[in-house]
């Protein structure tokens, strides 16, 4: 993938079509309604994606990768609005610094969530403040990078009588799985 600037990627995104890839697994509990922001951010004229490690002592996926993101509240109006105020609890950006040009379908995890991923630019001279309950590292990785390392690679995993691509992406030292690299994949699909 050939280094695009910021206005040439979210119009690859709006003229992208969608190739659903197929991330759902099926579960006994209620899928519970969650959203992450896929941020990104352009530093020296390079485009970044935006990632956190999340802290060792989470209930739900300690020590992973992933977006900044979670369940719905109850005062969240939308699931734009979880997104959103998520990544302000985890990342201290106001909602004010993020600029959504565009969300991805729904994923579905093993342990019960229904993700909806928004794709959204933070002004570049906003100051990350990580919440140190929530997240241990932030992470940035050039996103040429990100999409296109040769090193990323899918397992098929059976679970309840069928089987599921897990996806993986480790990139830049980073062991990016599930559906963290799964959201990336298809960010990948659309803008090819």
């Amino acid at each position: 993938m050939e280094s695009m600037n910021k206005s040439q990627l979210m119009m690859a995104f709006q003229l992208g079509n969608f190739r659903p890839i197929d991330y759902f697994f099926p579960t006994i509990a209620k899928l519970t309604a969650s959203a992450v922001l896929v941020p990104l951010v352009v530093r020296d004229g390079e485009i970044y994606l935006i990632l956190t490690k999340r802290t060792s002592h989470l209930r739900h996926h300690p020590d992973q990768i992933a977006f900044p993101g979670g369940k719905v509240d109850a005062t969240d109006i939308n699931l734009l609005a979880t997104a959103l105020r998520e990544n302000h609890e985890e990342l201290g950006i106001r909602e004010q610094q993020v600029t959504i040009f565009g969300s991805l379908p729904n994923l579905h995890t093993v342990t019960g969530f229904d993700i909806k991923p928004y794709i959204g630019f933070i002004d570049s001279d906003a100051l990350f403040t990580p919440n140190p309950q929530e997240v241990s590292a932030v992470i940035e990785l050039p996103l040429t990078q990100v999409l296109q390392n040769p090193a990323h690679f899918t397992l098929d995993v059976p679970r309840k009588d069928r089987v599921h691509t897990v996806y993986f992406k480790p990139t830049g030292g980073w062991p990016i799985w599930g559906v963290t690299a799964a959201i990336i994949e298809q960010l990948r699909l659309v803008i090819h």
